[in-house]
């Protein structure tokens, strides 16, 4: 097999360098996907690709190297800004973009494009340039006409740091264009500078549910005065339970407030909502604010049939120190159900020592690490102790994994040498996280510029390259200019080139959960060789029975994890394949750990999501079943992915024994 791949790579080179005829086509473009697949597009390829006479492959190269961006690649991605097909100058915009400032002034060089498409991605990527892009991009907003170019630059004004948007944003709130509006509403939304507050407010009254739900997410950041508590206890009482569900988020995220009675009453009457999400956020609200009259509400949730809404009522009671909830912690971490321990064990930190010993020693990882997740950054010495010990002896890869984090963020992880013995240690570790974490930790710690370089260059030699991308990411978090280096591809190289054939076919994949059905169109230009990967796992039975572990209301529904917790993978990582499609509601993304890390678990947008755009894969849309997703929990089962082709896909056939609803999970 090796060396079938190296002659058919060394063909695939002669067909570019040639610029064979219209037959070679599906050749090269296979040859790119190879080069994506390995991490790797040499820049004498990418020189000879940009001369092809066909501008598929030529925009395919272009997006090649938007998915590993370097600093040395910016006058290559100069020469093909000049190519004269948009999709070329389009994914040029989509490299400079996720280059960061070093990619600015060639995305302002797009401003002028004039396809609207390559201004609409030059918006995007110069956003990503910081406070210097403010003056170019209020001009461009000035003179621009086309409606999804200032969409695109009004989504993404929050990227532009300490600079004066916030004003730009907010005079977008009486305009007639409901997309405008949106698009300023998210920008003002992940602001939580206090000057924001005032266009928040704004489009927190717009007439469209999404906006306004929008609009309060801002109010999850800064503080609360009375105005901003006057909108909240409106929209407790609006319409649409989205709005409803935003309101209670924004009062979860702050202190105890002075509430009516009404709107106390109308948080404590959403627990019983048949929406699910809002019934959570509700919860959340409850906890954050006084005890009177909720306590017993909560507690007759932590005794009800769905797991998701009594494990929160019960974080909860332990957030506001109930008393009622020490006998239910006793008799919880003593249950056979992982998800009441689980549960029990997100409150031990609250409830105190002798619960988190017994969170720590239980013999479910996923217990440990719902403790572990609710640590935050500062440890007692007894904790820390306690850590220390697990860290060692603890055969759960992302236990290790997410202690070393721990105590890294909080300033006090072991020494480089002792780290760098843990990397040596885990050597057989079948999952990359705990090796990864263990350098990036001692990269962390170590201070020349010569064991950096040696402790980063273990991780990009080791056996499993999901480690070389974390630890490239860990570094380059620490401001380090580092490069993603060449892998293996993962198929043959004949299964690249049967791609071109599959993409040529419509395809869909479709859903079964125990709350219902739904479907996904894949959008195979966007991600095709991920859309391929997810297809052949589904066909595979990978997703058969897996559960939903996250679900975050107005935000997104995310499941696929072998382990059930977040912290699984199918065995390989999958490079990124970004692209301008936006993560609109009802997008379908690859979950990951940072750049290059992708692997099994997918995740679904509940509401416009416009900062993942660019930046994670977007395989596709939920075209059917849609309202399935706002009634997922946390828990909820993947009966069935099955993978469909063809323009019209059959009509949805049930699953054997598909229940219609399922209410508990007992």
């Amino acid at each position: 097999m090796r060396r079938e791949t190296l002659g058919l790579v060394t063909l695939l080179v002669a067909v570019v360098a040639a610029a064979q005829p219209p037959g070679s086509t599906a050749l090269r473009q296979a040859f790119l996907w190879r080069s994506l697949d390995s991490w790797s597009l040499p820049i004498s390829q990418a020189v000879m690709m940009q001369k092809d006479p066909f501008a598929s492959v030529r925009a395919q190269a272009a997006g090649v190297l938007a998915s590993n961006v370097a600093k040395k690649r910016l006058p290559l991605l100069v020469r093909y800004m000049n190519d004269g097909e948009a999709r070329v100058r389009e994914n040029v915009m989509l490299a400079a973009g996720r280059m960061g400032r070093p990619g600015l002034r060639l995305a302002i060089h797009g401003f002028t494009d004039s396809t609207p498409l390559v201004r609409q991605a030059a918006a995007w990527a110069a956003s990503h340039g910081g406070s210097e892009a403010f003056e170019a991009l209020s001009g461009l907003l000035v003179k621009e006409r086309n409606r999804a170019v200032r969409e695109t630059l009004l989504a993404n004004l929050w990227r532009l740091e300490d600079s004066p948007w916030q004003t730009l944003a907010a005079s977008y709130a009486r305009d007639d264009d409901v997309y405008l509006r949106r698009a300023a509403a998210f920008s003002l939304s992940r602001s939580g500078d206090q000057s924001a507050r005032a266009g928040q407010r704004l489009f927190a009254a717009d007439p469209e549910p999404v906006i306004r739900a929008t609009a309060l997410r801002g109010f999850e950041k800064g503080k609360l005065d009375r105005q901003d508590l006057a909108v909240l206890r409106s929209a407790l009482e609006d319409a649409d339970w989205r709005v409803r569900a935003g309101a209670c988020r924004a009062l979860a995220a702050h202190d105890p407030v002075a509430l009516s009675p009404e709107s106390a009453r109308n948080i404590v009457d959403f627990f019983s909502s048949p929406h699910p999400h809002l019934a959570v956020s509700a919860i959340a609200a409850a906890a954050s604010q006084d005890r009177s009259g909720t306590a017993a509400d909560l507690l007759r949730l932590v005794h009800g049939d769905e797991p998701w809404l009594a494990s929160e009522a019960f974080v909860a009671l332990a957030r506001r120190d109930v008393p009622a909830v020490v006998p239910v912690a006793k008799s919880w971490f003593e249950s056979e159900n992982p998800w009441r321990r689980r549960a029990a064990a997100r409150s031990a930190a609250e409830l105190g020592p002798e619960f988190e010993r017994r969170a720590a020693g239980d013999a479910d990882p996923s217990v440990r690490l719902a403790w572990l997740s609710a640590l935050d950054d500062g440890a007692t010495q007894e904790r820390r102790e306690v850590l220390t010990e697990l860290v060692k002896n603890d055969p759960d890869v992302a236990v290790r994994a997410n202690i070393l984090s721990l105590l890294r963020r909080a300033g006090v992880a072991p020494g480089p040498e002792e780290l760098i013995g843990f990397y040596a240690a885990w050597s057989r570790d079948t999952m990359p996280d705990a090796r990864a974490e263990s350098l990036i930790a001692a990269v962390a710690a170590s201070k020349s510029s010569e064991d950096r370089a040696a402790i980063i260059a273990l991780g990009l030699t080791d056996s499993d390259s999901a480690v070389a991308a974390m630890v490239i990411n860990g570094a380059r978090s620490l401001d380090l200019e580092v490069t993603l280096p060449s892998r293996e591809p993962r198929h043959g190289s004949l299964w690249y080139v049967e791609l071109a054939e599959w993409v040529k076919t419509p395809r869909w994949l479709d859903v079964s959960t125990d709350r219902g059905f739904f479907r996904i169109r894949l959008d195979l230009g966007a991600a095709p060789l991920t859309s391929r990967e997810i297809s052949d796992l589904a066909t595979d039975g990978f997703y058969d029975g897996l559960d939903f572990h996250r679900v975050v209301p107005n935000f997104v529904v995310q499941g696929g994890d072998p382990r059930g917790d977040g912290w699984g993978g199918p065995g390989f990582v999958l490079p990124d394949e970004p692209s301008l499609v936006p993560f609109d509601s009802w997008r379908v993304g690859v979950a990951t750990s940072g750049p290059e890390t992708g692997g099994c678990q997918l995740f679904f947008t509940l509401l416009p999501a416009d900062h993942l755009t660019g930046h994670y894969t977007n395989i596709g849309e939920v075209v059917s079943g849609r309202e399935v997703l706002t009634m997922l929990q946390v828990g909820d089962k993947i009966l069935s992915i099955r993978p469909r082709s063809g323009p019209d896909p059959p009509p949805h056939a049930p699953v054997k024994d598909e229940p219609k609803q399922v209410n508990s999970k007992e």
